[in-house]
């Protein structure tokens, strides 16, 4: 291993190189410079080859500064970093500051002070406590304005939606987290999750609580959808890894939802005929096309599958959100109702192997997990913790082969029933 110095020598460059790169496609189109200001442009698409840039630049100088940060002050100052950018940042939400700061010019802490009923020196107080982290800013004494982040709360409807289900979702379900393991050290009920501990009210799981709180529901499924809308998450990614030998013949695809992924099957391969299974609240909102061989039905994955003799049973991003033992229940629902020979096609999230991936991209990806952790007590499975849940749902189940479309974040996982 290289020694510190050279290795943050090598972080340096890297950081350098890619940042002229950066700054000369910017120039090039007619960009303003890098910056968090106010007037800053709210986000910036960039080619691939630049996208690789930006990546580059967030690694090494993640790397760079916890190797100039050291071990001790990497354990001291998180903690209170947490804690603050955490309380600023539902500060923010819960008083609506980001819409009661005007998004151009400023405002003075008295007057802000008298819109939210808070002491303007408590208001200070806090949010000075999140400039530090690119938080609003002071443009002149006694004065507040807009940053480029403060401001994209106030301007996107999604990046509210995604603070308030921080703030009020995440953040108490990370706290609960330790002591909700202490009840529940398998961490296999839904029911028990740090989310659930914390905020819970005796509802069976995150899916109950959501129905019982309309506002968090709107919030959740407003999030979900934008994760949809990301390319890597494109129907055309399941299409281009489909298996060949069953492109024609009865496809259930169960958690379907509104039929989005069924239809964009059903155009590629008409020889499939698509049965999309949702919960009855769910399906309210779906509409059959004329022309297209795709039906819908009311069914609940956990009870037994009334399908019987389908070719494939799809499971397209849903099984992430189940412990491992409720995956086990999904699957063994299907058993009485498949023939020999039938698949089980499941498109998910596999993580990578632990430390094969960029700083930044593991701890996303761990960032996700956790979240899988703290609201349903499940997980971003690896290869080896899928096959695991796959086979102990039953033995009869051959895990016949993974693949990984390029610039997917889903995988195909295909199983066939081998009686």
């Amino acid at each position: 291993m290289a020694s510190n110095t050279s290795l943050s020598a090598h972080l340096v460059k890297i950081i350098s190189d890619n940042t002229t790169k950066i700054e000369a496609y910017r120039q090039e189109q007619g960009l303003p410079p890098l910056s968090l200001g106010p007037d800053a442009p709210l986000d910036v698409k960039y080619p691939p080859n630049i996208e690789q840039c930006r990546r580059a630049i967030i690694d090494a100088s993640l790397e760079l500064g916890d190797l100039a940060t050291g071990p001790v002050e990497l354990r001291l100052v998180p903690g209170w970093a947490v804690m603050t950018m955490f309380a600023v940042t539902q500060f923010i939400f819960d008083f609506d500051i980001a819409h009661r700061v005007p998004l151009t010019g400023d405002v003075s802490y008295d007057d802000l002070s008298k819109t939210v009923n808070i002491g303007a020196s408590v208001l200070r107080q806090v949010l000075r406590a999140g400039m530090p982290y690119h938080m609003f800013y002071e443009p002149r004494p006694g004065h507040v304005a807009h940053t480029a982040t403060t401001k994209v709360m106030a301007r996107e409807p999604l990046i509210k939606d995604w603070t308030g289900l921080s703030t009020d979702v995440l953040f108490p379900g990370a706290a609960g987290l330790t002591e909700a393991l202490k009840k529940e050290p398998a961490a296999n009920d839904p029911a028990k999750t740090g989310f659930m501990l914390a905020k819970g009210d005796g509802e069976s799981g995150m899916y109950m609580y959501l129905q019982k709180h309309p506002e968090q529901a709107r919030r959740f499924a407003g999030v979900m959808g934008a994760f949809q809308q990301d390319k890597a998450y494109a129907p055309q990614h399941l299409i281009n890894s489909w298996p060949n030998d069953v492109r024609r013949g009865k496809l259930v695809d169960l958690g379907g939802s509104t039929g989005t992924v069924a239809f964009a099957l059903a155009e590629v391969f008409p020889g499939l005929e698509i049965v999309v299974q949702d919960l009855p609240g769910t399906l309210e909102a779906a509409q059959v096309r004329e022309g297209k061989n795709v039906s819908f039905m009311s069914h609940d994955f956990f009870d037994e599958q009334p399908v019987k003799d389908a070719d494939v049973y799809m499971f397209r991003w849903v099984l992430h959100n189940w412990p491992d033992a409720h995956v086990q229940r999904i699957l063994r629902a299907l058993i009485p109702s498949l023939k020999p020979g039938a698949k089980v096609i499941i498109f998910d999230e596999i993580m990578p192997p632990a430390g094969t991936m960029t700083l930044s991209v593991e701890r996303n990806q761990r960032n996700i997990d956790f979240g899988m952790l703290i609201l349903f007590n499940s997980k971003i499975r690896d290869v080896e913790q899928w096959k695991e849940v796959i086979t102990q749902s039953d033995q009869r189940f051959k895990v016949t082969d993974i693949r990984y479309p390029e610039h997917s974040r889903l995988s195909l996982i295909e199983i066939v029933w081998q009686p």
